[in-house]
């Protein structure tokens, strides 16, 4: 049986506005020291199966990211709060079986997504997403290198390069047109650090979609800020796309 509890989207910034909203104090504790960098809001609640699990979106600079908690006092099990899963797409949670369809299918009518959760790869990333990065990359690498992403997560965005015929490369001395990936990281104590997909631009400029700007484009930097800013605790992963030989000689 599930049980669906919708609070209003509520910024963890005041923990007195959380409380007098339903969410437990330990919970709201676990939480701001799970995730120590950007904003969190908290989006609904979801019991299944004597287990309570909590979902929140993440805002950081650019990056927009879904965050699951499983247990906390809500949890009928009395389980204490972990880090279930995190990412910029729910694209991989079914694949992974860490979230239940029943619940997965829920989370995706709390942040307004209209499509079916599935555990099969989409034939493209789909623009309806948390944070679409896929999408976005595949209208401007698509003409080019003629390369389809159907993940909007980091890491489901990863495993496509890694799987495909793109060339690796070091991040510190990508080419220009390289897409660079810092993973979504998590444990289940925490931290949480979202992740980042970005093209290097001929400028030497890193630039991402923007969700704050309707996923335009926007500069983060230099390729050695962007290094230095993701690169601390996280590992990171540079691909050069290959051109399609009758767009090469247009």
């Amino acid at each position: 049986m599930i049980m669906f509890l919708i609070w209003p989207f509520l910024l963890l910034f005041a923990s007195s506005a959380a409380m007098a909203n339903g969410l437990d104090q330990s919970l709201l504790t676990f939480v701001q020291n799970a995730v120590p960098e950007g904003q969190i809001v908290f989006c609904g609640e979801v019991d299944s199966k004597e287990t309570a699990y909590e979902l929140f979106v993440l805002e950081h600079e650019a990056s927009r990211g879904v965050l699951v908690i499983a247990g906390g006092s809500a949890d009928p099990s009395g389980k204490s709060p972990q880090v279930l899963f995190a990412d910029t797409s729910f694209d991989l949670a079914l694949s992974q079986s860490l979230i239940p369809p029943e619940v997965l299918s829920q989370f995706y009518a709390l942040l307004g997504i209209t499509r079916s959760p599935s555990t099969e790869a989409a034939d493209t990333a789909p623009a309806e997403d948390i944070y679409p990065v896929g999408a976005a990359l595949n209208i401007v690498l698509g003409p080019i290198a003629g390369f389809t992403f159907r993940s909007n997560s980091t890491f489901g965005i990863l495993q496509e390069l890694q799987q495909s015929d793109a060339i690796p490369v070091s991040p510190s001395a990508a080419p220009t047109g390289s897409v660079l990936v810092c993973p979504t990281s998590y444990s289940p104590p925490g931290p949480v650090s979202l992740g980042s997909v970005g093209i290097l631009g001929s400028d030497h400029q890193v630039y991402s979609p923007d969700f704050r700007k309707g996923r335009g484009w926007t500069c983060f930097g230099t390729l050695e800020s962007w290094i230095e800013k993701h690169g601390a605790q996280n590992q990171l992963f540079g691909f050069l796309l290959r051109a399609r030989p009758e767009r090469a000689s247009t």
